[in-house]
C-alpha cells in the first residue's frame, strides 16, 4: 500500500529471515523481542526454534495480524525507535531481531537519516549484558562509512560489540516492493564496564 511504502514497511523475504534468525543462535524458551515485527515473517523463524516472542508493531492492521498469527506471544503497538523507554519493565529479551525502517520515523515528515541508529540504540538498551542484537539495515549502515561511523561508536559506547556485518543484495526484496541492498549485522552486548571497541 502507499502507507506501507511511505513508512518503509517492507516484509523480510523468508530466506533472509531464516539467515537472520540463525544468527540469533536462539535456544528453546529464550525470550526474543522484534521491535518492528510487520507481518511476522521474521518471527516465524524464531517461533520454530521454540523462542518466547514479544512482537511490537506500530501499524494497527499489522499488529492485529500478529495477534492472530502468534496467539501465545505478546504484541505491543509502540514507536520502535523508543522501544526501551516504552516497553514494560517485565519484557526482558535476551535476543532482539529487527528489520527497522532505514530512513523514516513515525510522526516525522520526509527522510530521517538517523532512523536506523535510533532503532538500534533503543533495542540495544533493552538487552541485558550478554544479549544479542541481529539487525537487517540498509547496506550503507556500516562502520567504515563516515556518515554512520558516529552511530556505530555510540552503540560501542553502550556495550554493543559488532561481531559480524555483511552486505547483501536487495534483489530478494523485489516481490516485497523494493530492491534496496541490505546489510545483516550482529551485535553482542558486553558485560558491565566493557565497550564494544575491545
Amino acid at each position: 500500500s502507499e502507507a506501507s511504502e511511505a513508512l518503509q514497511q517492507f516484509s523480510t523475504p523468508l530466506p533472509l529471515g531464516y539467515v537472520a534468525a540463525l544468527a540469533c543462535a536462539l535456544r528453546p524458551g529464550e525470550a526474543l523481542l522484534e521491535p518492528s515485527a510487520g507481518t511476522g515473517l521474521l518471527a516465524i523463524h524464531a517461533e520454530l526454534t521454540g523462542a518466547r516472542l514479544h512482537l511490537n508493531e506500530l501499524a494497527s492492521t499489522r499488529a492485529g495480524l500478529l495477534r492472530a498469527l502468534y496467539p501465545t506471544g505478546s504484541v505491543t503497538q509502540l514507536d520502535a525507535a523508543q522501544i526501551h523507554d516504552r516497553l514494560a519493565d517485565d519484557v526482558a529479551p535476551s535476543v532482539v531481531l529487527m528489520n527497522p525502517p532505514f530512513s523514516v520515523a513515525a510522526h516525522v515528515e520526509g527522510r530521517y537519516r538517523d532512523a536506523t541508529a535510533d532503532h538500534l540504540r533503543s533495542a540495544l538498551a533493552r538487552l541485558p549484558r550478554g544479549g544479542r542484537l541481529v539487525a537487517i539495515t540498509g547496506e550503507s549502515f556500516r562502520p567504515d562509512r563516515p556518515a554512520t561511523a558516529k552511530a556505530f561508536a555510540a552503540l560501542s559506547d553502550r556495550g554493543g560489540r559488532l561481531v559480524f556485518s555483511a552486505g547483501l543484495s536487495g534483489r530478494s526484496y523485489a516481490k516485497h516492493g523494493t530492491t534496496v541492498d541490505v546489510r545483516l549485522s550482529v551485535f553482542d552486548r558486553l558485560p558491565g564496564g566493557e565497550t564494544g571497541a575491545h
